[in-house]
């Protein structure tokens, strides 16, 4: 039972994962060099964004409205599973 639990948690994380990649690419139009990781805790899953330089301005938008908006999103998601999600930039 507990490894079935911890199954459909990460199975979760990695669809929220893919979700994410996804979103990122169609907002930036940048499809090939987009990933997305992800290091898994108890109650926090950190989602960390590697993209190239010159497309990370699009993906913060203009004052951060666009990575907000994304993390609030994807934060609502993941707390409809019973975790935090946070969204990292990796430069």
């Amino acid at each position: 039972m507990l490894a079935e639990t911890m199954t459909q948690d990460a199975d979760i994380r990695d669809r929220l994962a893919k979700v994410l990649e996804s979103v990122i690419q169609e907002m930036t139009s940048c499809y090939e060099q987009v990933e997305v990781t992800f290091a898994a805790g108890d109650k926090t899953t950190v989602y960390k964004v590697t993209l190239p330089q010159e497309f990370r301005g699009k993906l913060i938008g203009s004052q951060g409205k666009n990575i907000t908006s994304l993390r609030n999103i994807i934060g609502a998601m993941a707390g409809n599973h019973g975790f935090r999600a946070i969204i990292e930039l990796v430069i």
